[in-house]
C-alpha cells in the first residue's frame, strides 16, 4: 500500500486548518455584526431534514399540486411568526410577509437584494436575459428599452381594445346559458399583448383563428405551467425534463421569430430609406423599437419574451377573478353599474376610468384577495439587515449575510388581518374609501423593480370592465365551487369562470 506523501499531508492539513479558521472568523464577524445592529434570529420552521430543507420542498410542491398552498402558507405564517427562517436547498432562507421588510429589500436597501442569481438559467430554453431575470447593467438596459411602450400615451389609445372586445362580445352567449370568462380573456390579453408588443394581433378570439396561432396558445400555456413548476424546483430545476414542455418552447420560439423576423426586415429598410416622415401620434412597437438597438435575434426572443411571459396572464387573471367575484356578489355589480351609467355615453377615456372610484375599489380589492403573484425571492448580494421579525417577540432587526435568501409573500400581506381587519377574508370593495395604504399593498411590487406595466394593466382591466358592466345588466355565477388556486408561474382560478350573462 502506498505512503502518503509528507508534503501533501502537510498542504492538506493546512487547507482543512484554512477553512476551519475562516468559519470560525466568519461566524466572530457575524456575531459582532448582530450586536452591533441590536440583530436576533427569527424563529426556525421545524424541518424534518434540516440540512437541505427538503421536506419543506416537496409538501410545497405537494401542496400547489393539490391546491391547498395559499391556505397552508397562511397556517405557517401563523404558527412560525410573520417573519421565520427556514432551510432552501442548504442554503438560509428568511420568509416574511411584514411591510417593514419588503420595504428594506424593495426599497431602502434595494442594492443589497437582487434577483440574477436566482433566476439566471431559470428559463431557459425559453429565454435567457430579460428584464425580469437580470441585475445591475442588463436590467437597466432592458428596462430602459421597454419603459416607453408603457407611457401613458400609448395605454391611452382605447381604440384597439374595443375591436378585440367586440370579437369578446360576440363569443359570450346572448341567451343567458353558461359560459367561462377565464379562457376568453386568456383569448383577449393574447390578442392586445402581441399587437401591443409585435405589432400584429394573433386573433384568438376570431371565429377562425390562425392555425400558428392556436398553436402558439397551447404551447405557451404549457409552457407557463413548467416554467412555474421550475420556479418551484429553485435550483433542482434541471429534475424538470418534460419533453412536451421543451417541444412547446420550441413552437413558441417559432411564432415569436416570424415577428422578429419582420421586424429585422422594418429596421433594415428604414437604414436604406432613412428617416420617415413624422406621423401624428406614431404607434410604439417594442419589437421594432428593441431592433434598432441590436440585430441578435437571440437576444431579441429573450427580450421579448422576458416581457410577453407576465403581460398576457396578469391582465387576463385579474379581469377574471373579478368577475368570479362580482358574479356571487349582486350587490357589488349593482353599485359597480350604477356608478359606470352614471357617467352617461361620453367615451373613455384614461382620466375617466380613474375618476370611477368603486371600480378603482373593485380592481383593488381583486389583487388584495386573489394575488397574481405569491412568494418573491431575493438573494442577498450584499449584508443587510431586515427591520423586524428576530427575537422571541419577531419585533428585533435580522442581520442577513449575503449568499442567504430571502422571500416575500404578497399573498399573506394582502391577507393580513392586523392590516385588513378581521374580515380579510371577505370581498368587500368598500374598504377602500379613504385608505392610500403604502407598502400593505404592493400588488405590481415596489421600490425601483415596480412593474413598469402596472398602469397598462390597471388601465386595460378597467377598461374591460367598464365596457362589460354597460353591455351586461346582470351576472349570475354557474359554479359551485369557492375561488379554489391552480398554478402557473402564480395562482389562477382553477374552475374558471363560469358565470351567466344577461345582455343590457
Amino acid at each position: 500500500m502506498g505512503q502518503i506523501s509528507p508534503l501533501l499531508l502537510f498542504a492538506s492539513s493546512l487547507l482543512v486548518a484554512y477553512y476551519v479558521g475562516a468559519k470560525v472568523l466568519d461566524r466572530i464577524a457575524y456575531s459582532r455584526d448582530k450586536r452591533r445592529h441590536g440583530c436576533q434570529d427569527a424563529k426556525k420552521y421545524p424541518h424534518k431534514d434540516p440540512f437541505l430543507g427538503l421536506d419543506l420542498l416537496i409538501k410545497d410542491t405537494r401542496e400547489h399540486t393539490d391546491s391547498v398552498y395559499l391556505a397552508e402558507i397562511k397556517r405557517q405564517f401563523a404558527a412560525y411568526g410573520k417573519t421565520h427562517e427556514i432551510r432552501f436547498l442548504n442554503a438560509r432562507m428568511i420568509r416574511t410577509m411584514e411591510p417593514q421588510n419588503m420595504q428594506a429589500v424593495l426599497g431602502v436597501n434595494a442594492k443589497d437584494f437582487g434577483l440574477q442569481p436566482l433566476r439566471e438559467g431559470l428559463a431557459m430554453p425559453l429565454f435567457d436575459h430579460g428584464i425580469n431575470t437580470t441585475d445591475g447593467e442588463f436590467w437597466q438596459y432592458s428596462r430602459s428599452l421597454i419603459r416607453p411602450t408603457f407611457s401613458r400615451a400609448e395605454i391611452c389609445n382605447f381604440s384597439s381594445l374595443e375591436v378585440h372586445f367586440g370579437r369578446l362580445r360576440d363569443l359570450i352567449p346572448r341567451n343567458r346559458s353558461e359560459v367561462d370568462l377565464q379562457p376568453l380573456f386568456s383569448r383577449l390579453f393574447l390578442d392586445t399583448a402581441t399587437e401591443f408588443l409585435f405589432g400584429k394581433s394573433a386573433d384568438s378570439l376570431l371565429p377562425m383563428p390562425a392555425e400558428d396561432g392556436e398553436l402558439f396558445i397551447r404551447s405557451f400555456d404549457y409552457v407557463m405551467e413548467g416554467l412555474g413548476n421550475r420556479v418551484r424546483l429553485g435550483r433542482l430545476k434541471f429534475l424538470y425534463r418534460d419533453p412536451v414542455w421543451f417541444e412547446s418552447i420550441r413552437n413558441v420560439h417559432a411564432f415569436v421569430e416570424k415577428h422578429i423576423d419582420n421586424a429585422l426586415e422594418t429596421e433594415r429598410l428604414r437604414k436604406i430609406s432613412g428617416p420617415l416622415e413624422p406621423v401624428e401620434n406614431p404607434r410604439y412597437i417594442l419589437l421594432n423599437e428593441m431592433a434598432k438597438q441590436t440585430q441578435d435575434k437571440l437576444d431579441l426572443r429573450s427580450q421579448i419574451l422576458a416581457v410577453f411571459m407576465p403581460s398576457r396572464d396578469t391582465t387576463a387573471f385579474l379581469v377574471s377573478n373579478v368577475f368570479h367575484a362580482l358574479a356571487r356578489k349582486p350587490e357589488i355589480w349593482a353599485k359597480l353599474r350604477k356608478e359606470t351609467l352614471s357617467f352617461g355615453p361620453q367615451p373613455l377615456t384614461f382620466e375617466l376610468l380613474k375618476s370611477m372610484r368603486y371600480l378603482q375599489w373593485v380592481i383593488n380589492e381583486s389583487h388584495r384577495m386573489y394575488s397574481i403573484s405569491d412568494n418573491n425571492p431575493r438573494v442577498v448580494l450584499n449584508d443587510s439587515v431586515l427591520p423586524t421579525g428576530g427575537g422571541p417577540n419577531g419585533k428585533s432587526p435580522i442581520l442577513v449575510r449575503k449568499g442567504d435568501y430571502i422571500s416575500f409573500n404578497l399573498y399573506c400581506l394582502h391577507q393580513d388581518k392586523d392590516t385588513w381587519g378581521a374580515d380579510a377574508d371577505e370581498f368587500r370593495p368598500e374598504r377602500w374609501e379613504g385608505l392610500k395604504p403604502f407598502w400593505t399593498f404592493i400588488p405590481f411590487g415596489g421600490g425601483p423593480r415596480t412593474c413598469p406595466a402596472q398602469q397598462l394593466v390597471g388601465t386595460e382591466a378597467a377598461y374591460i370592465i367598464t365596457r362589460m358592466v354597460q353591455e351586461y345588466s346582470s351576472i349570475e355565477s354557474k359554479d359551485e365551487h369557492r375561488w379554489t388556486e391552480a398554478w402557473r408561474i402564480g395562482p389562477h382560478s382553477k374552475y374558471g369562470c363560469r358565470v351567466a350573462l344577461v345582455p343590457a
